[in-house]
């Protein structure tokens, strides 16, 4: 099942079952924002090539930057059937004049193997990345006792990084930044987190 098709079907009310596919679950499931995210790695000679440039990364709070291992986190804040949405935003900042884009919104329509990456912008909502390659795992864990029961199966999916094809928005990076962003271009490795969890009277089994 890919990535998309899971998506709706948590959204919809069932749970990831480790080792047997999609199963039916109570109408408390739900994605635990606090334990999602999804995590950009940048190519380390890409974020080089740019400071050579004069071009420096930043994050926009809640998303954090680590400059260490040039890697960007941002926060999951609501999981539908149509995609999953987060807060925070990154700056691209060239001679003291920044660029911002915020609250990246990663579209999943059910039968997608490749799955487009809103944000906004000044310009308004645009396409900035694709996600390529999409795979992922699922793990589960139960605790609680007596009467109060919790199941957390995790959904851990990595894919490729690219930049958008839009001719649009290219030509803008390409004006404000740099020749260097050029169409479809290899950024890095995403990672995308989503805890699926239920609560139950009795002890659940994954």
């Amino acid at each position: 099942m890919n990535f998309g098709k899971k998506i709706v079907a948590i959204a919809a009310g069932a749970a990831l079952v480790v080792g047997a596919g999609l199963a039916a679950a109570p109408a408390q499931a739900k994605i635990d924002v606090k334990q999602s995210s999804t995590t950009i790695s940048f190519k380390k000679d890409l974020v080089a090539g740019l400071a050579a440039q004069g071009i420096t990364i930043s994050a926009q709070a809640p998303a954090t930057w680590n400059a260490a291992k040039s890697e960007i986190r941002f926060p999951v804040t609501k999981v539908t059937a149509e995609g999953i949405s987060h807060s925070g935003g990154i700056t691209f900042t060239k001679g003291g004049t920044p660029l911002t884009v915020t609250n990246p919104y990663i579209v999943t329509p059910p039968s997608a193997t490749e799955l487009n990456v809103l944000v906004t912008s000044a310009l308004g909502e645009i396409p900035l990345l694709v996600l390529k390659n999409v795979k992922g795992t699922t793990t589960c864990k139960v605790t609680g006792g007596g009467k109060k029961w919790v199941k957390t199966a995790t959904i851990r999916n990595q894919a490729n990084v690219h930049l958008t094809s839009d001719p649009t928005v290219v030509a803008t990076l390409q004006g404000l930044l740099s020749p260097a962003f050029t169409a479809d271009l290899g950024l890095g490795e995403g990672r995308i987190t989503l805890a699926d969890v239920t609560k139950s009277s009795k002890k659940p089994k994954c």
